[in-house]
């Protein structure tokens, strides 16, 4: 699931059938931090009442983040239907917008509009803070691409008008929630709620508007004074989702709002069961009824690597994200709302290794007495990088036909003929994908598709193509194989483990031997190329490791070996053929008492 969607609370209470929140009608953060822990799923902040309140917004931006901090969902309830207002607060980082005073199918459309990106709507990208009030971790390009599912529209059915138009408008796509308002839906029917009585007509009206959304797939909310006055019909129907007890004057301690909601865990139990769920697999996200209804769905989870985009339980890759989007299902089950997948993958051997367990390392004591180590940085040894490739083709090797150029931005092809007068125009720099924008470390120009990153055109040239340079020659005498004599490799360690990383993609994973012993590992590994690379070596580990519980798992660019150590001693090396380079610890180190 999408980190966005997963960090809206609103929208994950809804799927799982009990959603419970609360109206803010006084300005002030204190005031909006107070309601978001009296432990609601969402807080209604009102931008629709006078402007001494939340209305104004200052006021607004005061009180998304500070409810957004606590873990609960912030909605905006804008004055009108108007663009600039739907997109001033989803600007300040809403969960969701909820219209007031909805007329038509019309209006539903031109929230839509207003609420999403295109292609499904004019919402224009740019504001630096509404992807931190979803998760801190969440980047502009994340916000981008997951807004337009992640985020709330909401419309409030209380006219005659919408009621009359309520089939449409539940169907209305980008559409996610019908609100009742019911006190101004019976003004406006000609059934008034008198001395906090409901006229039968005015439930009439309601148990309409939660067919309509039951039959279009939506959810559907209302307001409620108390929790006693939410269990009469229509309001208890199976199709409703939230209920809003009152506002903060009735709920800014948590005592208070259960006595005032008077829910039970059997209420909401009850409805669960019997609602609509969404099923939470990647590639469905169906909402169904019947548990046993097929489902098609990836388990893996995504990967982008390299401009490549696909999953991981399946072989397709494409470079368009409209193309990923498209990749058929690999896997048959059944619906879960349970079941997340897992998160995206991607590329490895990052500089980040911030959440990295903090190796220890032995001290040398002044003294006979046990001490204890300090905690040092975490070690990364890797061996030198290869010498760099020849810029000119090897004349003594055939170059195949249909050859592409090996230079990024060219892709031009070998065609067999006599190579004079060639011109390749490359970009000699690495690709850089930085907050949305792409481009190459080389040049200045930056776009935001990646279909327009493709056709970047190159800012250096040369008189001659690069279509297998000097890297085939040891390939080409060991009979069509290349003998790698070492491959890049770093590890960290934990108190128990030593984890080493040796870097070769595409790891034939049915020939591939890897095999433990008191203090060495022994590989032999084979690529999937067209050409295929192998590395045999046998390593010699610096300390004995307890080879049945040691394991190792092949990933697209490496190899994974979790080594677990025999006596928990600290490794300064992951070889015992690597200089160590000792710590001295000037003093006395302390002692756990």
């Amino acid at each position: 699931m999408a980190a966005m969607k997963a960090s809206n609370r609103l929208k994950m209470k809804m799927d799982e059938g009990q959603a419970f929140g609360c109206w803010q009608m006084a300005p002030g953060s204190n005031v909006s931090r107070t309601l978001a822990r009296t432990g609601v799923d969402f807080v209604v902040v009102d931008c629709e009442r006078d402007t001494e309140s939340t209305s104004s917004d200052a006021a607004m931006h005061e009180a998304v983040p500070a409810i957004a901090a606590c873990g609960v969902s912030p909605i905006v309830r804008i004055p009108d239907n108007q663009g600039y207002m739907v997109k001033r607060a989803l600007d300040s980082g809403a969960h969701g917008v909820l219209v007031p005073l909805l007329y038509s199918v019309e209006d539903a459309k031109k929230l839509v509009r207003s609420a999403k990106f295109p292609p499904e709507g004019n919402r224009g990208f740019g504001s630096p803070f509404p992807q931190e009030r979803f998760n801190p971790a969440l980047g502009a390009t994340d916000y981008l691409q997951q807004a337009n599912e992640s985020i709330l529209t909401i419309v409030q059915i209380e006219t005659k008008e919408a009621l009359e138009d309520i089939d449409a408008i539940a169907m209305t796509p980008g559409i996610d929630v019908l609100f009742v308002g019911p006190f101004d839906l019976g003004n406006n029917i000609g059934y008034p709620i008198l001395d906090g009585t409901m006229h039968e007509n005015l439930q009439v009206a309601i148990t309409k508007v939660l067919q309509a959304a039951k039959s279009a797939g939506k959810k559907a909310g209302i307001f409620c004074s108390n929790g006693v006055k939410c269990k009469i019909q229509p309001l208890s129907a199976e199709s409703i989702f939230s209920v809003i007890c009152s506002t903060e004057n009735r709920c800014m301690s948590l005592r208070a709002l259960d006595e005032s909601s008077g829910f039970s865990s059997s209420f909401f139990a009850w409805r669960t069961s019997k609602m609509a769920q969404k099923c939470v697999h990647q590639s469905c996200t169906k909402q169904y009824t019947d548990p046993e209804e097929e489902c098609h769905y990836h388990p893996g989870p995504p990967i982008f690597h390299e401009g490549q985009k696909g999953w991981k339980c399946c072989k397709p890759r494409v470079l368009n994200f409209d193309e990923f989007l498209s990749i058929p299902p690999c896997t048959t089950g059944k619906h879960s709302t349970t079941d997340h997948p897992p998160t995206i993958e991607k590329k490895q051997g990052g500089d980040d290794v911030s959440n990295a367990p903090v190796p220890i390392t032995k001290p040398i004591s002044t003294s006979a007495e046990t001490s204890r180590g300090p905690i040092s940085a975490p070690q990364r040894t890797a061996t030198p990088p290869p010498p760099p490739e020849s810029e000119d083709d090897d004349p003594s090797l055939e170059i195949a036909k249909g050859k592409i150029c090996r230079r990024k931005g060219c892709g031009q092809s070998y065609t067999g003929d006599v190579r004079e007068g060639e011109k390749c125009t490359f970009h000699p720099g690495g690709p850089i994908f930085h907050e949305g924008t792409k481009g190459f470390t080389c040049c200045k120009r930056r776009v935001l598709e990646f279909d327009e990153f493709m056709k970047i055109e190159g800012c250096k040239t040369k008189d001659r193509h690069l279509f297998i340079g000097n890297g085939d020659k040891k390939a080409a005498k060991l009979g069509g194989g290349g003998l790698l004599e070492t491959v890049r490799y770093d590890f960290y360690q934990t108190a128990t483990s030593a984890i080493g990383s040796f870097f070769l993609k595409k790891i034939n994973k049915e020939t591939a031997v890897v095999e433990f012993s008191d203090n060495e590992l022994t590989l032999d590994l084979s690529t999937t190329d067209a050409t295929p690379k192998r590395y045999k070596a046998v390593i010699p580990l610096f300390g004995p490791i307890d080879t049945k519980a040691s394991t190792f798992k092949i990933l697209g660019t490496k190899l994974e070996v979790n080594f677990v150590k025999a006596d928990g001693s600290s490794w300064p090396v992951l070889r015992s053929d690597e200089p160590v380079k000792e710590i001295i610890q000037v003093g006395k180190a302390g002692r756990a008492v």
